[in-house]
């Protein structure tokens, strides 16, 4: 047989106190004065009888359910867990959970979730899916409904979102690679659907002109998604042409990962014939054979910032900018050398 579930009457009745008083001692409450010993008194008791406070209770009176639902692309890419962990730790220390639903890069899919966690009344989204459709994001907005974008932007200029700086960190990409002597660089671009995909191959474009060198249309290649195997399929043009790229700057590491493959595959190296480099950073990025030069991305606090602006918007506390961006640099590793005709021609 079920033992009875302890209530706040129970609590109240072994501290000798009215049961508004056990709420406002156990809520935190300080409109009233209370003396320290009756505090003591409520809280002994409530510890003596494994008092657990009511979820729905507290709901219904804060009209909350200190839910958030999170959306995130494909949970396998390695970007991802670390920007979750951030979300979590802030959420978790504000008393709010984690829905956390992986749309697999599906627009049906975003559209279910999106349904599914609205009809379950989560207090607000975070949205890390790539192709959700502005339209979307125009209805939340409409409906007030709290959201955070997350690694993405959108063309609402007061939606809050945490964005990558891709201009400067593409920018430091080229200008490592003209540094070292390179003049013919391929680019495994990301999906064109999205607005990191579109953004990152803007700005390689913006960044080559600024450096006076020429961008052959042949060594623009687009993968469909932000995968290894996309971005191998991507790469196997530019390798196997007959005069192929001294470098290969790829969208993202899973990218230039499938580069990496792809390169290996027609019996060249990395850096000895084609340099590389990648963007993100992933925790497997100095594991890669060799380590990869890439763009850092401080991810872990992209989640913590992007949960502290959503917490803030729902709470009804001052956001001081809609737009956090957060600084992206070059790390140098192995994956980068000068090209080949060159080293031979300083030897």
């Amino acid at each position: 047989m079920t033992e009875p579930r302890i209530t706040i009457i129970d609590v109240a009745r072994a501290a000798s106190v009215h049961p508004s008083t056990v709420s406002r001692v156990l809520n935190g409450r300080v409109e009233l004065s209370l003396l320290p010993e009756t505090r003591e008194r409520v809280i002994a008791a409530a510890a003596r009888l494994g008092y657990r406070p009511s979820a729905l209770a507290r709901s219904l009176r804060l009209r909350r359910t200190f839910t958030l639902g999170m959306l995130v692309p494909n949970i396998d890419n390695p970007l991802f867990p670390p920007i979750i962990k951030g979300v979590e730790d802030v959420a978790h220390a504000r008393g709010y959970n984690l829905i956390l639903c992986n749309t697999e890069d599906s627009s049906e899919r975003e559209a279910t979730y999106l349904r599914v966690l609205r009809e379950r009344q989560v207090d607000g989204l975070l949205i890390a899916s790539s192709f959700m459709a502005d339209s979307t994001i125009a209805e939340l907005r409409r409906d007030r409904f709290p959201f955070v974008l997350v690694n993405r932007g959108s063309r609402g200029a007061n939606d809050l979102a945490v964005l990558v700086d891709n201009e400067v960190g593409v920018a430091e990409v080229i200008e490592h690679l003209v540094g070292l002597g390179h003049r013919r660089i391929g680019i495994v671009a990301g999906p064109q659907t999205t607005m990191t995909g579109q953004q990152r191959l803007a700005a390689a474009r913006a960044s080559l002109r600024e450096h006076r060198v020429k961008l052959d249309p042949a060594l623009v290649a687009v993968a469909e998604a932000f995968s290894q195997e996309a971005g191998y399929r991507a790469a196997r043009r530019l390798v196997l042409a007959t005069e192929p790229p001294t470098a290969i700057f790829g969208a993202n590491d899973l990218i230039a990962l499938g580069v990496l493959r792809a390169i290996r595959e027609v019996g060249l190296e990395c850096p000895d014939h084609i340099s590389l480099v990648g963007f993100n950073d992933i925790p497997q990025a100095e594991f890669f054979g060799p380590p990869l030069t890439t763009v850092h991305v401080p991810q872990r606090d992209m989640g913590t910032q992007a949960a502290t602006m959503l917490i803030a918007q729902i709470e009804g506390k001052d956001i001081p900018a809609p737009r956090v961006v957060a600084e992206a640099h070059l790390v140098v590793r192995g994956s980068t050398a000068a090209p080949a005709t060159l080293a031979r021609s300083e030897v």
